[in-house]
C-alpha cells in the first residue's frame, strides 16, 4: 500500500525562488512567483528565436494558459514572415528554420546529449531483448520513449534520431494546440514518432496511437520516461498532488530493470526527494532507484537539476548504471 504523504503547503516568494522553487509536495505559488519565472523565461535557453516565445505572465498549471502561449508563439511565427503551414513539407527550403523557429527549450542549459547519453544503455537493452521476441506490430519491435508535457522541445526529434537503434518516441501533452504544432513539425521527418493528446496524471486512460481497446490501453509501457519541466509546470496550481503525477508515470513504466524515468525540474527540496525516494519503494509496482543532482558539465549556472530513477535491481539505494558526472558536447 502507498503510504501518503503529510507534506505542508507553501507559498513561495521572489526573493526564494531560485533557491527552492520546489520547497514542498504539495505548493501554491503566487502570481508574483508566475511573473518572476515568466520574466526569467522558465530557465529556458537562449537562442535566435527565443524572443518569438516571449509572452505575458499566466498560470503554468492551466490549460487554457498552454493554449494561449502555444497560439501566441504560433502567430509571432507567422508575423515575422516564417509560415508555419507547410512545416512539415519536407520540400520547403524553408522547413527547417521554420520548424527551429518553433521550437522552444525550458531548462535550456540541460543539453539533449546528456539526456541521449544517460538513457543510452536502457535503450540498448530494450532493443537486445525486443530483437529476440516476437513482436505483434512495428511499435512493439522497438525501445520506446515518452516525452510527458513535451512542449515544443527540440528533443523528441533529438531523441528519434540519436541512437543506433530506431526507438519510438511518443509526445504526449494535454494541450491540443500544442500537439498539433509538433505534429506539423516533426510527423514527415520522424516516421517512429506519435503525437498524443493527454493527461500526464492519469495516463492509464490515455487514448494511445493504435490502441483502442482498453485493455490494450491499461497494459501500455515505455522503457523510458522523460519529464523536462512539466513537475515544475504542475506545482503552479493548487492542491497539485505529486503522488498522482508519480503514480501515473510509475504505471506506464515498463517493469523490466532497464525502465528509467529521467526528471529535469527545478531544485527539488530535501523533503520532495524523500517523498519521491519512499514512493518509489511502494509495493505497488518494482522499485524506482532515484539518483537525485547529478551533475552535468556546463550547466553550473542554470537552476534546474538532473535526477533519474531506474527500476530496482536490489542495490541499495542506487542501482542506476550511468556516470555520477554527466558531461557533454554543446
Amino acid at each position: 500500500m502507498i503510504r501518503r504523504m503529510a507534506v505542508p503547503i507553501a507559498i513561495l516568494s521572489i526573493p526564494k525562488l531560485c533557491d527552492g522553487f520546489l520547497h514542498s509536495m504539495n505548493i501554491r505559488v503566487t502570481r508574483s512567483v508566475v511573473q518572476q519565472m515568466i520574466a526569467e523565461k522558465g530557465d529556458g535557453g537562449e537562442s535566435d528565436h527565443s524572443h518569438r516565445w516571449k509572452h505575458e505572465p499566466f498560470d503554468f498549471s492551466s490549460k487554457f494558459g498552454w493554449d494561449n502561449f502555444y497560439k501566441k508563439g504560433l502567430q509571432h511565427t507567422d508575423d515575422m514572415g516564417e509560415s508555419t503551414t507547410e512545416v512539415g513539407d519536407g520540400d520547403n527550403d524553408n522547413t527547417a528554420d521554420t520548424i527551429e523557429s518553433l521550437e522552444y527549450e525550458w531548462h535550456g542549459h540541460i543539453p539533449h546529449s546528456v539526456v541521449v547519453g544517460a538513457i543510452e544503455p536502457t535503450i540498448s537493452a530494450a532493443s537486445q531483448y525486443y530483437s529476440q521476441k516476437q513482436p505483434t506490430s512495428q511499435e512493439d519491435a522497438l525501445p520506446s520513449i515518452l516525452l510527458v508535457g513535451c512542449g515544443n522541445s527540440a528533443l523528441p526529434r533529438v531523441l528519434h534520431d540519436a541512437f543506433a537503434t530506431p526507438v519510438q518516441v511518443t509526445c504526449l501533452d494535454y494541450s491540443p494546440v500544442c500537439i498539433d504544432m509538433i505534429k506539423s513539425m516533426y510527423e514527415s521527418s520522424c516516421p517512429n514518432m506519435d503525437f498524443v493528446v493527454g493527461d500526464a496524471t492519469n495516463l492509464q486512460h490515455v487514448q494511445w496511437e493504435g490502441n483502442t481497446a482498453k485493455e490494450s490501453r491499461e497494459k501500455k509501457q515505455f522503457d523510458v520516461i522523460v519529464d523536462k519541466g512539466l513537475m515544475d509546470a504542475l506545482m503552479c496550481g493548487e492542491g497539485f498532488d505529486l503522488e498522482r503525477l508519480m503514480g501515473s508515470v510509475d504505471g506506464v513504466l515498463t517493469h523490466r530493470e532497464w525502465g528509467v524515468h529521467v526528471l529535469i525540474c527545478f531544485q527539488l527540496s530535501k523533503a520532495s526527494k524523500q517523498g519521491l525516494a519512499e514512493f518509489g519503494n511502494s509495493e505497488s509496482n518494482p522499485s524506482l532507484l532515484w539518483d537525485f543532482d547529478i551533475p552535468v558539465e556546463g550547466s553550473e549556472n542554470g537552476r534546474a537539476c538532473f535526477n533519474i530513477a531506474q527500476r530496482g535491481r536490489g542495490q541499495g539505494t542506487s542501482g542506476l548504471g550511468v556516470d555520477k558526472q554527466l558531461t557533454t558536447e554543446w
